[in-house]
């Protein structure tokens, strides 16, 4: 068996190691499917400079060519897991080309906008895809009514965290307890200024890409308690991040991917309240008034929720705990890689 990624960052693996940064999801899988290797492929377009067009046919192109040589290279009824679209799209296409009875399951993160749904309609007869997995049933399902009479099984497995990394620490000595966001994709932080404009608690910004830097004078008044860092930092400083915070927030968008989750899945295994503003793409793991907080993305409801965190030191507690078992029990890194596992046991029959 091969599980298929991008490009790896050295440095990561090297850390993640040491337990200086969280450990990566597929090598746990590999390491429960004895026999399988990790092949790094192309970039995802993401990964690569130039105007997007571009980036995308490079991409597919580079994987597509990698793909028809690769599949033929192996054995007989091998199995082949895809991480992402970059690459189960390329594989999908080779193995039906080549007639190839390798079995393949791809994880979908990104399919989800109107236009790749409908590219998917047109794909579906000439991909071979044995096994769908989404990240939250909402996808599931709005996959499963895409693919129509597919028989391939599509199922849902959340994104895992590193429980062993993410863990509940001490706040952090000699700095008043904050309100944290994390994070850029999809996230509309002129909600959550207006929402903190009145509120007079320490808000403290990271957005993890350059979107919060290009945008921020388009954002209008930051209020006087925001403070929006924009150096880099490792993940050990960032496990710092959440260690002092009183609460984590998550502004978002409404959206079918998945935005957010990591942001949102870390918090919880730190042993943080999450207050998410309502979106389509949310985890299934964060339930409200048992292991979160979501509300309407309206201004006056986002402050509100965060004024009672704040205020109400037993329910936000509560809501912890709740977190906390939820991270350990249901999106644990060991937990997904056993339901992957597991799953792709079951579609190679």
């Amino acid at each position: 068996m091969i599980i298929v990624v991008g490009p790896e960052d050295r440095t990561r693996v090297r850390e993640a190691e040491q337990g200086l940064a969280p450990r990566l999801d597929y090598r746990l899988i590999a390491e429960r499917l004895p026999g399988t290797t990790i092949e790094e492929w192309y970039p995802s377009p993401a990964r690569i400079q130039g105007i997007k067009p571009s980036r995308v046919a490079r991409s597919l192109s580079a994987n597509l060519q990698r793909a028809m040589a690769r599949v033929r290279e192996l054995p007989p009824e091998s199995v082949i897991y895809s991480t992402g679209e970059t690459w189960g799209i390329p594989v999908a296409l080779a193995l039906r080309l080549a007639r190839l009875p390798h079995t393949h399951v791809v994880y979908v993160h990104r399919v989800f906008s109107p236009d790749w749904l409908a590219l998917l309609r047109i794909l579906r007869p000439v991909m071979k895809i044995d096994g769908w997995i989404c990240v939250t049933e909402w996808q599931r399902s709005v996959l499963q009514k895409t693919l129509g009479g597919t028989s391939a099984p599509v199922t849902s497995i959340s994104q895992g965290v590193d429980t062993r990394f993410y863990r509940p620490e001490p706040h952090l000595p000699g700095r008043a307890p904050y309100i944290l966001a994390v994070g850029a994709e999809m996230r509309n932080y002129d909600l959550l200024f207006d929402a903190v404009r009145s509120m007079n608690v320490p808000v403290l910004v990271r957005p993890s890409s350059p979107w919060m830097h290009r945008q921020r004078n388009s954002i209008g008044r930051i209020p006087p308690q925001v403070s929006v860092m924009t150096q880099s930092l490792s993940y050990r400083d960032l496990r710092q991040l959440y260690a002092g915070a009183l609460l984590v927030v998550v502004p978002l968008r409404d959206t079918l991917q998945a935005a957010g989750i990591t942001t949102i899945l870390e918090a919880m295994a730190m042993g943080k309240v999450v207050v998410a503003t309502d979106s389509r793409g949310l985890p299934d793991a964060l339930r409200h008034d048992s292991t979160g907080v979501v509300v309407e993305p309206e201004a006056k409801a986002l402050q509100q929720a965060l004024s009672r965190c704040v205020t109400e030191e037993t329910w936000r507690e509560s809501l912890a705990r709740g977190a906390l078992v939820a991270a350990a029990g249901e999106v644990s890194l060991e937990t997904h890689a056993d339901q992957v596992a597991a799953f792709i046991g079951q579609v190679a029959g």
